[in-house]
């Protein structure tokens, strides 16, 4: 039998008197430390240090801003080993005999470089897969650094290849020649909890165990449904270090994030505010930055009228070289919907739209203007966001906290 509502609150109260009665355990608090050692414990052989060297910071000009703030270039996708070949046959990579036409001399590079040499020193990885695949922060690779090094746990030092990025979550990734590496359990984002607890754990200063920061999950569905928010310390100390739960399982890569949904978030550094994007929900993603693919946020290209507070997200313009002028989208059309999720307004629209990625399609509905009927348009193909969004003034940003209706799976 249900108790009423009145009998239900008798009983909360008093459970709250009794705990508050209750004598406190002085010795309450040492109960956590033998669980996080256990966390570090399992944490620590798939949190690996990521060493750089050399790297060019560009000067300040035409090209665009300094301090490897800029586009990033697609990269090519790690060299798979060569097959040993059969005897008798040559190698792939076998040099020209003497009588081979010459080859078109290569021009020649210039000895100094444009601005001045930078070496970024240590951070710290996550071992994503068992033959070799490192997930790093982007923030370790800013500079396009001349070498990167991995250091596993009791298994030496590795030279590492560069594969693709996302410059959205500000992972990269990088593979070392390496087998039967230990590999992180990764917690999916629906299971997270806001208030469990949350170590940042680091390899930068750290060569038999990892430093460790101690919190919890403040909040989740940050950055446009990619990240979740934490109050353990997070620094170039630990990006791209785990941020694991109290069994050991990775909540998150650590990474330098703004609220504001830019690429990197300099501006918030040391602020009490960290951020841990969350991986087990993007292993389609994953696979393409494997094959050397920048993954960016996507981009349809309007802009909206500010004083249409909703229902819907009116459209003030529509750049020329944007999706939406393509799918003939025009000043007055209203957006009523994405993928079917009704658009509450603006802000809400940003979000569905931002939490996908350059190439992803979306279904718009809209009332064109004039019009009084709901239309829906075949799929439009988002394009990368186009750097001069990304490099504009971040304050323009309305923020990326607006709550997600539904899980925008892998984006």
């Amino acid at each position: 039998m249900r108790s009423s509502g009145v009998g239900g609150a008798v009983i909360l109260l008093a459970a709250i008197s009794a705990n508050a009665q209750r004598p406190v355990d002085p010795d309450e608090f040492l109960h956590l430390e033998p669980v996080l050692q256990r966390a570090i414990a399992t944490a620590a052989p798939f949190v690996v240090t990521i060493e750089t060297f050399g790297g060019t910071r560009r000067t300040l000009g035409a090209d665009g801003p300094v301090d490897g703030d800029g586009p990033p270039r697609p990269r090519p996708a790690p060299k798979a080993k060569p097959e040993p070949a059969p005897d008798g046959e040559p190698q792939p990579d076998a040099p020209k005999p003497d009588d081979a036409p010459d080859e078109k001399p290569k021009p020649k590079l210039p000895l100094v470089p444009e601005g001045f040499q930078q070496t970024r020193g240590r951070t710290t990885g996550v071992v994503l897969t068992s033959d070799g695949w490192i997930l790093v922060s982007r923030f370790a690779l800013n500079f396009d650094p001349t070498t990167v090094l991995v250091v596993v746990p009791g298994r030496g030092t590795f030279h590492a290849e560069r594969a693709g990025e996302d410059t959205s979550r500000g992972i990269a990734l990088v593979k070392i020649d390496a087998e039967g590496l230990p590999v992180a359990t990764f917690v999916p984002p629906d299971e997270v909890r806001v208030g469990q607890w949350a170590f940042a754990l680091g390899r930068t200063f750290a060569a038999d165990e990892p430093t460790v920061h101690i919190g919890i999950v403040s909040a989740k569905n940050r950055l446009f449904g990619r990240a979740l928010q934490i109050d353990a310390y997070t620094s170039p100390a630990n990006y791209g270090g785990a941020v694991v739960d109290v069994h050991g399982r990775v909540l998150g890569i650590a990474v330098p994030l703004s609220p504001s949904g830019r690429n990197a978030g300099v501006e918030w550094y040391d602020s009490g505010i960290g951020f841990a994007v969350t991986i087990a929900d993007i292993r389609d993603l994953l696979a393409r930055m494997q094959q050397g693919h920048v993954l960016q946020r996507g981009w349809l290209g309007v802009q909206l009228e500010l004083a249409h507070l909703g229902p819907g997200a009116k459209i003030a313009g529509t750049p020329k070289d944007g999706a939406a002028a393509r799918a003939h989208l025009r000043k007055g059309d209203v957006i009523v919907a994405v993928d079917g999720v009704e658009v509450q307004n603006g802000p809400h629209f940003q979000m569905l739209v931002s939490s996908r990625l350059g190439g992803d399609r979306v279904t718009l509905t809209v009332l064109k203007k004039g019009a009084g009927e709901r239309l829906t348009l075949p799929p439009i193909e988002l394009l990368d966001t186009p750097w001069s969004e990304q490099a504009q003034d971040k304050s323009a940003d309305l923020p990326a906290s607006f709550p997600l209706p539904e899980k925008q799976e892998g984006r």
